[in-house]
């Protein structure tokens, strides 16, 4: 990389940080602990000896830490009066009154260590959560702009808006489809993946169903519109994700949990310090002592340690909270297509039948198969390759969309296509061969007809392949008193096959978008605390409405990543219980913090009641206690939960 190259690319990381973080750093209060933090630096460096006078506010200097201290304070002013208007008596109300308090006797620098310390732990929170979902607008980008409606015998292309119900839309091969509706004529090949999960693409026909934001890969139809907009299936998936976002209750910050305990104690004892000593300076003193910045301290970094361990692992953790959410989970769903299993096809076998050489029929498939845009085509080629066979062009090739396809190679003639969509064609199926179909469905798998020279030659069978990591995945889960449950919209025997080899304890099959939710929604009521992982669109309400949603990174949709709290980036199923563990040591060392906290107190209170500390060494004692807690943090960085 030249060097022009290099600065260019650096340039273009430092704008698409400041973009990604742009709202972080805008926000007051990151802009407010800057200040303050920035002022007390240069006055510390100018005025040193004033961080241990306890001289008055005509010392030299002085003025730098009283601006750091009103900077600071005020934000934390603010946030204490917002809370009391709310009734919400957070931890900002005993630093208000002690900040106040030491700025009237010209304890300036003790003001101003407490503020600075206070806001930085409030900063590293939002820090982690400094990231803004789009899922919604990755919605939309499933529908066309434009869709071409047939009225008055006229074809025309209007905008997506001006599509009523009753219309009859076209939808030609390559276009996603726009409108939930039913076939009125044509035939299909539709990937609708994005809304019921299903791994291969569905043969449409007149009389079908077809669902908004869908992919018709290959055919054309025209489709009678029984729902548009908000009213569709997808429509419906876009509600169910802004109600989940919006209904979510947030993880409070572990101190202001307790702090309509810890707020009144820290007003009385510094009280009735003064009435027992006469001593205002003993009792301001006690209420900067109190100050909770080493236990504000606590929770943040804890998480943003272990947010960093994750990061270096190929897990995104967006929220600091999501950590916390983690380490109480009993309960993993996964969806199956793109998640325990990879989502695209794949030939697992050929049945030769009528004496045929299954090597002979994979060669003779893929040839026919070459020109194919349809998955299972490819699927059938890349097999082929595999073997090392060479794959010649086909001398004739044709698509009949929604049956199959008709080709000519080696001077045979080559029908390849669903069983349930040869009616009309010159194949007549024996028994054998629908019992032979049968079984397959019943085992999971897809079968598929190919005929030479107008006899059923075989069957092709396909499947969609189980990710090599995703039964030690259940294996670890289970090891950790987790729960397992499968939901897709495949086939209750494919799922159920599935299932029984990754040893999954609960299975539900075709389900559509919303009962993900409602499983989910009704799993919580029992008490249960649950993660999904998905990597769809339809699997967006679901990601939102789960106390953790996981995304498959790599192979995810905008929408599943953008929803999930949590962004896979290797899509290795082994990292979710590597997750919960590190999750679970975060809380842990959280509570490590919070009784060290606890103890520094204890041990500073003692000392101020006989007036041994004074404001500004009380705020000292802080900043001291605070070097532990981040180094106690620090360790997540590198921990590693033992298999």
């Amino acid at each position: 990389m030249t060097e022009n190259a290099y600065k260019n690319s650096k340039e273009k990381n430092i704008r698409s940080l400041i973009t990604r973080y742009r709202d972080f750093l805008l926000d007051p209060g990151t802009l407010f602990t800057m200040a303050s933090g920035l002022i007390l630096i240069i006055a510390i460096v100018a005025y040193p000896q004033n961080m241990l006078s306890d001289s008055n506010s005509t010392d030299e200097g002085n003025w730098l830490y009283l601006l750091s201290a009103l900077i600071g304070s005020s934000f934390i002013w603010w946030s204490a009066y917002q809370g009391v208007k709310e009734r919400d008596f957070t931890a900002d109300i005993p630093v208000t009154i002690a900040t106040i308090a030491a700025i009237a006797i010209g304890q300036y620098s003790a003001a101003a260590v407490v503020a600075v310390l206070l806001l930085l732990g409030g900063m590293l929170e939002e820090l982690v959560s400094a990231r803004a979902g789009k899922a919604l607008e990755s919605l939309a980008k499933l529908l066309p702009d434009r869709v071409t409606v047939r009225r008055d015998g006229h074809d025309i292309v209007v905008s997506l808006e001006d599509v009523q119900v009753g219309d009859t839309i076209l939808v030609k091969s390559g276009e996603r489809i726009a409108v939930d509706g039913t076939i009125l004529s044509g035939t299909a090949s539709v990937n609708q993946a994005a809304i019921t999960g299903e791994s291969l693409p569905v043969e449409k026909q007149s009389g079908d169903t077809v669902f908004a934001g869908t992919l018709n890969e290959t055919g054309a139809m025209e489709i009678l519109a029984t729902k548009v907009g908000k009213e569709t299936t997808l429509g419906q998936i876009h509600r169910l994700i802004e109600e989940a976002q919006t209904q979510k209750p947030k993880i409070e910050r572990l101190l202001n949990r307790h702090a309509k305990v810890y707020t009144p104690t820290a007003i009385i004892l510094g009280g009735l310090l003064w009435w027992w000593s006469g001593d205002l300076t003993r009792a301001i003193t006690m209420l900067i002592v109190f100050c909770p910045c080493v236990m504000v301290l606590a929770t943040p970094t804890a998480l943003v340690a272990s947010v960093g361990n994750a990061a270096l692992r190929g897990n995104l953790i967006k929220k600091g909270a999501t950590v916390e959410s983690m380490a109480g989970i009993d309960t993993v769903i996964f969806d199956k297509t793109g998640t325990l299993t990879h989502g695209e096809p794949k030939l697992s076998g050929i049945i030769p039948l009528k004496n045929n050489d299954e090597n002979d029929l994979l060669l003779l498939a893929a040839t026919a198969e070459k020109f194919s845009e349809h998955p299972l085509g490819k699927a059938v080629v890349r097999a082929a390759e595999e073997k090392g066979f060479p794959v010649p062009d086909p001398e004739f090739f044709e698509s009949v969309s929604g049956v199959g396809i008709n080709v000519k190679t080696s001077g045979k003639n080559i029908f390849i296509g669903s069983p349930k969509q040869i009616s009309g064609l010159d194949f007549s199926i024996s028994d054998k061969v629908e019992e032979n179909i049968a079984k397959q469905s019943q085992s999971g798998h897809n079968a598929v007809l190919m005929g030479i020279d107008n006899e059923i030659a075989g069957l092709l069978i396909f499947e969609d392949k189980i990710r090599p990591e995703s039964e030690k995945s259940v294996k670890d889960l289970h090891k950790l008193g987790i729960k397992t449950i499968m939901v897709t919209g495949d086939s209750k025997a494919v799922a159920e096959r599935i299932a029984k080899i990754l040893g999954i304890d609960e299975v539900h099959a075709e389900v559509m978008p919303q009962e993900k939710v409602e499983i989910v929604k009704r799993l919580q009521l029992e008490g249960h605390k649950v993660i999904f992982v998905g990597d769809g669109v339809n699997d967006g309400p679901a990601l939102v409405t789960a106390d953790v949603g996981v995304a498959m990174g790599l192979t995810g949709t905008d929408v599943a990543i953008e929803t999930a709290e949590v962004g896979l980036l290797s899509d290795d199923l082994l990292k979710i219980s590597y997750l919960i563990n590190i999750s679970r040591k975060a809380i842990k060392t959280i509570w490590q913090n919070v009784a060290f906290s606890l103890s520094v107190l204890s041990v500073a209170v003692v000392l101020t009641i006989p007036g041994i500390l004074t404001p500004i060494t009380g705020a000292l004692l802080h900043e001291l206690s605070s070097i532990p807690v981040i180094m106690n943090s620090a360790r997540l960085i590198t921990y590693e939960p033992k298999d």
